[in-house]
């Protein structure tokens, strides 16, 4: 009974212990705040900054048929900065300045197009709906209304 009673008491002294890390540690995780979401930031085409995804490559959603395409889209400066990216040059500048915010949109356009069927790409206005899906996955990253017109550079089913 006596070691029952030690081990109830150091188990509750422990968890105590952690408690009270998780919430006075440095840094707290109870005080950590995610990168802000920019809401509703007006798109202006004066000031937007051109961005350039390239090579981008997947399976579509059905077997044995894939999509490899480049994407360039014009993305507020605000709406960059605060998820990460920076103004890259035109000098032959692509991304957004930043690999981790490009991996992002880069995995988050590959699981779009591996929900896509091929025959979306063949049907009429198939490729106008994908644009569609494609901005709002942009969008998604850099808050409402911040993307401009995206445009693919080149854009390949097979």
């Amino acid at each position: 009974m006596k070691k029952l009673l030690v081990f109830v008491l150091v188990f509750i002294l422990g968890a105590g212990a952690g408690a009270a890390a998780l919430i006075f540690g440095k840094p707290s995780l109870l005080s950590h705040t995610p990168k802000p979401v920019v809401e509703a930031l007006p798109y202006n085409p004066l000031t937007a900054i051109p961005v350039t995804e390239s090579g981008i490559q997947s399976n579509l959603g059905s077997s044995g048929h894939y999509v490899s395409f480049n994407l360039e889209f014009d993305v507020a400066l605000p709406a960059l900065t605060a998820q990460g990216g920076t103004k890259v040059e035109a000098a032959g500048g692509s991304g957004t300045g930043s690999t981790v915010l490009d991996a992002k949109i880069r995995n988050d356009l590959i699981n779009l197009a591996r929900s896509t069927p091929y025959h979306e790409f063949t049907t009429s206005g198939g490729l106008s709906t994908f644009k569609v899906q494609v901005k709002t996955v942009l969008e998604s990253v850099f808050g409402p209304g911040t993307v401009g017109p995206v445009y693919f550079s080149s854009l390949m089913t097979q």
